[in-house]
């Protein structure tokens, strides 16, 4: 197999596969965090459930305070029994209409307790914005609310409620209190799926409390995380679960089938690239067959041909100039086995370009020389259909050059002229040299070559469907063979663009014999 034919059919067949690939890996990836979301949606919404859960245990403590509120006396020593029989509550204050602190008692005399809390509320006491600003000023209703502050080791939470005569009652949680009763309302451990973790965190991310089997690995992060409402809002409730609840099953079905689908397809493509090498590798060796054949038949005709071409020139020396009827006929079959001659060098030299084995043989010699000649052997066609040569030489030095390839060159180029372009009246034919460079113009005043087909030209076996080559026989591989000899000469021939008719130039690399 060629190499490029193996690299043609390596990417026929890795291409699709790739980009196969690449939308499998896409859509798999795709179906992952779909997956993934819906996980976390899941997972939220169960966070969803315990939040409400702690809610209702907020909702049925602010019920009973402010219950509590309604009943609470202004007397220090009620309140002080009230504190005792309540266990929920830490600390009791009360403020007077005029937002001064009744209780505790600030003239004394107070319990260790009172003096702890009047140390951790004192910001709270002093700024009375809260109870008695505008309401813009306030966190609540106008009626109670909830106040939330650090201090020490935890969060502390105070209850507020606005009383009937105006006063305002204030009620510190038991915050472990609260703790115990929201976790009564969670669920126990063994009613978490044993792959996943639920945990209630304080502000500092330390685990208040958590159930389930599944322990994350430190500093994870968790799949669902939720902030709980007030009064606990910095508190949050973290759902973390392994990897394979998580999603690493997410994909599996759509990667199994994408795995499949690219063997599949793979075999079939493995299966179209042997079928087609083996229909092209018999295709191109029937094709080299039949080359190997028109070159043989070429190469035993030129040998007969050759003879037939050189008797009927020497009968045309030696006929009587008198019969012109017989004269007129051995012009003809001299004119007929030349064009036939220069069809089979053609050939010959097209076979052996695709050999690979096309040579130049350089001599030294005069370009202009070697034009003249084939000019003047060209000269008595084209005058017969009425076109003038004009030839202008300019390169009379003595270079290397392969005197065959040039004769073949040109004599593309001018029989073209005789059947495409004869509708003219000129053919102009000038040469220049300059440093090892030798450049030849061909230049006729015919129908010409439309531009969408100055480059199709230079292409075997292309011919142009016009009326300028109908009823004009040709293999349509002159123009390219003229031009791969003239490349391999270090030149190249060129279709110049033109006002009128066709204008070719022709160059070639031609070193001087010295």
């Amino acid at each position: 197999m060629k190499p490029r034919l193996a690299i043609i059919l390596v990417i026929l067949v890795l291409t699709p596969l790739v980009l196969m690939a690449w939308l499998g890996v896409y859509l798999v990836g795709n179906e992952r965090a779909t997956l993934e979301e819906s996980f976390r949606r899941l997972h939220h919404d169960k966070l969803q459930d315990l939040e409400t859960l702690i809610q209702k245990v907020i909702a049925e403590r602010e019920r009973r305070l402010i219950n509590l509120a309604e009943k609470l006396q202004a007397d220090n020593r009620a309140i002080r029994a009230l504190v005792r029989n309540t266990p929920a509550t830490r600390q009791i204050f009360l403020l007077d209409e005029q937002g001064r602190l009744f209780h505790p008692p600030p003239a004394g005399p107070l319990s260790q307790q009172e003096r702890d809390f009047l140390s951790r509320a004192a910001q709270l006491l002093e700024d009375r914005s809260l109870f008695f600003g505008p309401a813009a000023e306030r966190s609540g209703p106008a009626d109670h609310g909830w106040y939330s502050w650090y201090w020490g080791s935890g969060l502390n939470l105070v209850f507020w409620q606005r009383t009937k005569n105006g006063m305002i009652a204030g009620f510190e949680l038991d915050r472990f209190r609260l703790l115990a009763d929201i976790i009564a309302e969670l669920p126990v451990a063994d009613e978490a799926p044993a792959d996943s973790r639920i945990s209630l965190l304080d502000s500092r991310d330390s685990v208040l409390y958590g159930w389930g089997d599944y322990q994350p690995p430190e500093g994870s992060a968790p799949v669902a995380d939720l902030a709980i409402g007030k009064p606990l809002k910095p508190w949050r409730l973290a759902y973390h679960t392994s990897a394979t609840a998580a999603g690493d099953l997410a994909g599996s079905g759509t990667l199994l089938l994408l795995i499949s689908s690219l063997a599949a397809l793979g075999l079939v493509l493995v299966g179209l690239a042997v079928y087609f090498y083996r229909s092209s590798s018999r295709e191109l060796r029937e094709a080299g067959q039949r080359v190997s054949f028109v070159n043989h038949v070429s190469h035993e005709l030129k040998t007969p041909l050759t003879n037939i071409r050189m008797y009927a020139e020497l009968l045309t020396d030696t006929l009587d100039t008198e019969d012109e009827r017989s004269a007129r006929y051995l012009d003809v079959v001299v004119s007929e086995s030349q064009r036939l001659s220069r069809l089979i060098d053609n050939v010959l030299t097209f076979g052996r370009h695709r050999r690979g084995v096309l040579k130049l043989r350089r001599k030294p010699a005069v370009v202009d020389e070697v034009l003249s000649r084939l000019i003047e052997y060209f000269e008595p066609g084209l005058s017969e259909k009425g076109v003038a040569v004009d030839f202008e030489p300019g390169a009379p030095a003595r270079v290397l050059v392969d005197g065959d390839a040039l004769e073949q060159i040109m004599s593309n180029l001018i029989s073209n002229v005789e059947k495409y372009a004869a509708t003219g009246d000129r053919l102009e034919i000038s040469t220049t040299q300059n440093k090892g460079l030798t450049r030849v113009r061909v230049a006729d005043d015919g129908p010409g070559i439309p531009a969408g087909e100055r480059e199709h030209i230079f292409e075997p076996f292309v011919r142009l469907g016009s009326k300028v080559t109908e009823g004009s026989a040709g293999t349509g591989i002159g123009l390219a063979i003229a031009r791969e000899l003239a490349r391999l000469h270090g030149g190249d021939l060129i279709l110049k663009p033109s006002s009128d008719g066709a204008l070719f130039e022709l160059t070639l690399a031609t070193a001087r014999e010295d």
